[in-house]
C-alpha cells in the first residue's frame, strides 16, 4: 500500500519506542525490581505489556508473579527507578523524531499521539524535550477504559483530530499498538523497536520501516 503525504488527514504516533528510546530503560528499569525480589528473568513478562496502559500492566504481572510479590509495589518501584534513570540519563530521542514531526507540521499535517501512557506523564515528557508544541491532540491511556490492542485510543485520537480514520496513519513500533490502530481502521506504518514483528503482525502493517528517519525521507517524496 502507498501511504501519500498529500491525501492525509493526520498521523498519529505513538511515543514509547517511537519517539523516544525509552522502551529499552523501561525493561531495565523492570529487571532491576524484579532482581531485588528475587525474581529471575522478567523479560518475557516486561516484552508482553509493551503497548499496554498501566492497568493491562498490572494485570499481566500480576498473573505471572502476583502470588509471590506484591505487583503494586513492583510497579511503583520499577516506575521511581526509570524516573531516576531518566533525571541522570535522560531520555534519548529516537533518530529523526523531531525532523519528522517538523516537516509534518510544515505541511500542515495534524499531528495526534495515542500513548498508552497516562496522559500527565506523556505531556511532562514531551515537554522536557521539547516536543509538546508539535501536537494538536494527546491521548494517554487513562483517558480509555480499554488498552491496545483493542481500537479505543486511536478511534479517540482521530475523533479530537476530527479526522477520519481511513484518512490518518499511525506510527508504531509495538505489535498491541499495531493491532489497536488496524482495528481502528487507520493505516499502519511500523518501526520496530524491541520486539520483530512476525507474519501475523506483518500481515496488518501497511508500510514497513526501520527509522523515522525512513519515512521523513519518503514523505518528502509524497509517498510511502
Amino acid at each position: 500500500m502507498d501511504i501519500k503525504l498529500r491525501e492525509l488527514d493526520a498521523v498519529v504516533f505513538d511515543m514509547d519506542g517511537v519517539i523516544f528510546d525509552s522502551e529499552r530503560l523501561g525493561l531495565r528499569s523492570w529487571q532491576a525490581v524484579a532482581d531485588r525480589h528475587g525474581l529471575g528473568d522478567i523479560s518475557e513478562t516486561a516484552k508482553k505489556c509493551i503497548g499496554r496502559n498501566t492497568a493491562d500492566t498490572m494485570r499481566i504481572f500480576d498473573e505471572a508473579y502476583g502470588d509471590r510479590v506484591n505487583v503494586e509495589e513492583l510497579y511503583e518501584e520499577a516506575k521511581v527507578l526509570m524516573r531516576d534513570i531518566i533525571a541522570k540519563e535522560g531520555l534519548p530521542l529516537k533518530e529523526g523524531a523531531r525532523e519528522l514531526l517538523g516537516f509534518l507540521k510544515e505541511q500542515g499535517i495534524k499531528i495526534g499521539l495515542a500513548s498508552s501512557t497516562k496522559q500527565a506523564v506523556v505531556k511532562d515528557e514531551l515537554t522536557a524535550a521539547g516536543l509538546i508544541g508539535y501536537f494538536s491532540v494527546i491521548v494517554g491511556g487513562d483517558m480509555i477504559e480499554r488498552s491496545k490492542p483493542e481500537p479505543d485510543i486511536y478511534l479517540l485520537a482521530c475523533e479530537r483530530l476530527g479526522a477520519e480514520p481511513g484518512k490518518c496513519v499511525c506510527i508504531e513500533d509495538s505489535f498491541n499498538g499495531v493491532i489497536s490502530a488496524h482495528r481502528a481502521g487507520l493505516g499502519v506504518i511500523m518501526v520496530p523497536d524491541l520486539l520483530e514483528p512476525d507474519d501475523e503482525i506483518l500481515s496488518l502493517v501497511d508500510v514497513y520501516k526501520t527509522s523515522l528517519t525512513e519515512i521523513l525521507e519518503g514523505f518528502k517524496g509524497d509517498a510511502l
